[in-house]
Order: C-alpha cells, then structure tokens, then sequence
C-alpha cells in the first residue's frame, strides 16, 4: 500500500508542475526568455526588473509551485524506496494477486 501512496504523491508533484507556468507568464507580458523551463533564480531576477504587482504576485505564486513540486517530488522516491523495502520486509503487495 505505501507504494500506492508514492504513485499519488507523485501525481501531486505532477500537478504542482503543470501549475508552474512562469515562461508563460513572462512571454505573454513581452519578456523574451529562451529556456521553457526557468530556474529559481532566473524567475528571480526578471522579477526585480518587473514592475507589475500582479505579475510580481503570480510568479511569486510560480515560485512557490516550484518548490511544492520538488518538495512531493522528494516525498514521492522517499515513500517509494521506504515501500519497496517494506514489501521485502512484509509482503502484501504478492497476496493481492
């Protein structure tokens, strides 16, 4: 069962990636970046050349996806690697089939 459980942190860490649109967000206000995919510190310093309040509360809002992402992310192999060594430890998981 807990590796059920990692399956849907999983999907929970997927969901706060699909979340984190922030190259959209800069592209669609007319700031050309080249990379899809922008790092902390990228997203950082456009925000302190943007002057928007909205947009500085919506890549804050990206930032903060970010980090959920990688935090469920990490939570996701820990449950992974703690449910593989479970089931050789107990296994369950073999009585269901």
């Amino acid at each position: 069962m807990i590796l059920i459980a990692s399956i849907f942190v999983f999907c929970i860490a997927a969901i706060f990636r699909l979340l984190d649109n922030s190259a959209g967000l800069l592209i669609a206000n007319g700031i050309s970046v080249s990379p899809f995919y922008l790092s902390p510190q990228e997203i950082k310093y456009q925000m302190d050349q943007i002057e928007n309040p909205q947009l500085l509360r919506r890549l804050r809002m990206t930032l903060l996806f970010k980090k959920l992402h990688k935090l469920f992310l990490f939570l996701a192999i820990l449950t992974f690697v703690g449910g593989v060594i479970y089931e050789f430890v107990n296994p369950t998981l073999i009585l269901l089939f």
